[in-house]
């Protein structure tokens, strides 16, 4: 099993990681997101989802970025302040949220994972703060996956079956 932890920052625009695509019959990739950074200074820190900790049933039709190109994920299930990724430089981008299982029969190992807030490009990333907390490692398709969680009091990871 392969294991990465990283931090993405609110402030930077696609981080590259180390994070690779994989995969087989029998293997997996998981991804888990866990903190808060600010989108806004006017606005309420929010997860990697997008949403305020604690308010997660609130949804706010205007910070959805679908169709909105001067986003860096203008495409489908796009809300602003979210996790979101790219596999390469030039990678369509996608919705990593909170949770994010990748399974491929035919990955491309050169093609790393970038990861970002999703803000406008420019400009949008000078006022952001804050950090989000990676966990990404391989598993077993054949097996129960783990549930995951972070502890920011120790900065720790822990994983449990249910």
């Amino acid at each position: 099993m392969t294991e990465w932890q990283l931090d993405v920052r609110a402030d930077l625009e696609w981080q590259k990681t180390d994070i690779y695509q994989l995969g087989d019959s029998e293997t997996g990739l998981s991804v888990r997101a866990a903190g808060t950074w600010i989108h806004s200074s006017d606005w309420e820190a929010v997860g990697p989802d997008g949403r305020i900790p604690g308010k997660e049933g609130l949804y706010h039709r205007h910070l959805e970025t679908e169709g909105k190109t001067e986003f860096l994920h203008s495409g489908p299930r796009g809300y602003m302040g979210s996790l979101i990724g790219k596999w390469g430089p030039d990678g369509t981008p996608f919705k990593v949220g909170d949770a994010y299982l990748y399974i491929s029969d035919s990955p491309d190992p050169d093609k790393k994972l970038y990861l970002a807030m999703n803000d406008k490009s420019g400009a949008g990333f000078e006022d952001n703060s804050g950090v989000m907390h990676i966990l990404a490692r391989t598993y077993d398709r054949r097996a129960v996956a783990a549930h995951w969680s972070y502890n920011r009091f120790s900065q720790t990871w822990s994983t449990s079956t249910y």
